[in-house]
């Protein structure tokens, strides 16, 4: 099974909100690196067990994202209720690459890989996860 084929690690809805549209009635694209980031930030917290602030204050550590790669499918709308689905590709020694795809009714919607890095907040170098955070990512990689 290639990485992309893996069973989805985590899911969440959102909601399409009046904020989120541009004039013409669709979602207005950098709304979706926003709901992205969301949907990472939600994955290490119900998922992995440790939020962004607790891998801060308590680690030092920080998940800049290194790059991104976007398609998108077709237009999300006001009212439209996006399912985001969130598969750990892969725990690399610094990064963890992801897959989200984005459907509504079952419909595609997007698609982003992303990379994201762990970075000491003392001096922005790349280092390892944390030792509790790396164990419950191969965790959840090996299912």
């Amino acid at each position: 099974m290639s990485d992309e084929q893996r069973s989805p690690t985590f899911t969440v809805t959102r909601k399409i909100r009046f904020g989120h549209v541009d004039p013409a009635g669709i979602v207005y694209y950098p709304h979706y690196f926003d709901m992205f980031n969301g949907v990472v930030e939600d994955f290490f917290d119900d998922c992995v067990g440790a939020s962004f602030q607790a891998m801060r204050s308590q680690f030092r550590v920080v998940t800049p994202l290194r790059n991104i790669e976007a398609d998108f499918i077709a237009p999300c709308r006001i009212g439209d209720k996006l399912d985001l689905a969130l598969t750990l590709v892969k725990v690399g020694h610094t990064s963890l690459r992801l897959l989200i795809e984005g459907g509504v009714n079952g419909s595609p919607r997007l698609a982003a890989k992303l990379a994201i890095v762990f970075v000491s907040s003392d001096d922005g170098r790349a280092v390892e996860p944390p030792p509790p955070v790396l164990a419950r990512l191969k965790e959840l990689a090996a299912t």
